[in-house]
């Protein structure tokens, strides 16, 4: 093919230019065209005016087969029915793959369960939470008012009195010091005068000596102890008391900030959850419902052609014959094979613009197929199409044929007008419904009735004789 366009182009090239092949050939000029009559004898003589179309059979019923999974976009091939194959209602159209799918549906069922049961836990956790968030910050706030009543108390109270009872601890000790030694010193002087047995005495002192040892004792320890109160205990517990409403305060601010934060996470969370279960869900059911449309049957009895036809022309079937084999995959929404019921055809013509105007429905004629010339077939005009750019026609036709089928081409004649005799005279003649003819001499305006027209001549219904002589105005 490239080799052939060369040679076209090398040789278009080598040519000499067009007007020097016009001057060496003396200019050769076009031929005129016909001038239009200026006169006309009308005769009455046959006429008929036929519109010739090409046209091709189509079914009057076909069922376009194409797939549109929702969820599933792998749609390989294992087999097909041929081209051309009879087949009847119910019948496989195509096997489709389906392994890799039904896996995948096998695994997302056995998974529903647990995704079931994760909701239903995901769910009593918010409801809890949504009890327990308003319980627990209450409680961060009775906790923190507690804390800072209680370190009020102690800095306006507490502090000070536990310092003078520390202090007072000291003087306590100090006076059971002070009787134990004064009452132990007045025994002994009292003993010492009086004549008591020396038994006697001696139990007495005793017990006297041992309080006031327990008192020097208690006051020595007591000291000890107050000082450590003093000096060490007290500033602990007040720091304590500080620190504890800090730690109050601090525990109220996060519960504050963070528990309404996770709850609010947490419905989110049980939100996306249940979004995508719902996505879960629907995409089981949807592969569940594409595995099921895979199992394409013929809806009717019929001829299995590959692609899909317009206006009879099979668009698509040549791309199509490529894709359907095994191992072929499927487009989604493309029709990939329609059944044609057997039976009924009709025509589909393209119209001419210039041929339009003498399309009507009911318009009668004959088609001829194309494969058996000597069929003549009754058709009929049944709707033209007006669309600029794409005039049609469709026409019944009684085939009654089994050798006729959708996309076979037909010659199609319709019998616009026709006439065992008729007077027609050049349309250029014609003067807005009236003629000139011309009497003794003269030319006179007739109106005239006027019937169909050719484009070239025109039916002189009534007003105009046979013999008489039409002449430009």
């Amino acid at each position: 093919m490239k080799l052939r366009r060369a040679l076209t182009a090398a040789a278009l090239l080598a040519l000499p230019p067009y007007h020097a092949l016009a001057q060496a050939a003396g200019a050769e000029e076009k031929p005129k065209p016909t001038p239009a009559p200026t006169e006309h004898v009308a005769k009455a003589a046959p006429f008929e005016i036929a519109v010739e179309l090409d046209a091709l059979f189509v079914a009057d019923k076909e069922h376009r087969i194409s797939l549109a999974p929702k969820a599933w976009a792998d749609m390989s091939l294992l087999s097909v029915v041929p081209h051309g194959t009879r087949v009847k209602k119910g019948d496989k159209l195509v096997e489709i793959d389906t392994e890799k799918l039904a896996r995948q549906i096998g695994e997302l069922e056995a998974g529903e369960p647990a995704a079931r049961l994760a909701l239903k836990i995901a769910e009593a956790e918010l409801a809890s939470l949504e009890k327990a968030t308003p319980v627990q910050l209450e409680a961060a706030r009775r906790t923190r008012r507690i804390a800072d009543e209680d370190l009020a108390h102690y800095e306006r109270v507490g502090h000070r009195e536990a310092l003078r009872a520390a202090e007072r601890s000291i003087e306590f000790a100090q006076q059971s010091y002070d009787y134990a030694k004064e009452e132990l010193e007045q025994l002994q002087k009292m003993y010492e005068a009086d004549d008591l047995t020396e038994e006697t005495e001696e139990i007495i002192l005793k017990r006297a000596r041992n309080s006031f040892e327990r008192a020097t004792e208690q006051l020595r320890l007591s000291k000890m102890r107050a000082e450590r109160e003093i000096k060490v205990i007290i500033p602990r517990h007040r720091v304590a008391n500080k620190a504890e409403t800090e730690s109050a305060t601090l525990v109220y601010d996060d519960a504050v900030g963070g528990l309404p934060r996770a709850l609010q996470q947490k419905r989110f969370a049980v939100e996306k959850a249940k979004r995508d279960r719902e996505v879960a869900v629907r995409k089981l059911r949807d592969l569940r419902a594409d595995l099921a449309s895979f199992d394409v049957r013929s809806p009717a009895d019929g001829i299995v052609y590959y692609g899909m036809s317009r206006n009879g022309k099979w668009i698509t079937a040549a791309a199509l014959a490529k894709k359907l084999v095994p191992g072929g995959k499927l487009s989604p929404r493309e029709v990939f094979v329609t059944v044609v019921e057997t039976g009924g055809l009709s025509l589909a013509a393209g119209v001419p613009e210039e041929k339009l105007a003498h399309l009507k429905p009911g318009l009668a004629g004959t088609a001829t197929p194309v494969s058996d010339p000597t069929l003549k077939i009754p058709a009929k005009v049944t709707k033209v199409g007006r669309v600029p750019g794409a005039f049609s026609a469709r026409l019944n036709a009684d085939t009654g044929d089994s050798l006729l089928f959708p996309g076979m081409k037909a010659k199609v004649k319709l019998d616009v007008a026709k006439f065992d005799k008729a007077i027609t005279i050049p349309n250029n003649l014609l003067d807005n419904g009236a003629v000139w003819v011309e009497e003794d001499g003269e030319a006179t305006r007739r109106e005239v009735r006027v019937g169909p027209s050719d484009g070239k001549v025109t039916v002189i219904r009534s007003g105009l004789k046979e013999g008489e002589k039409v002449v430009g105005k």
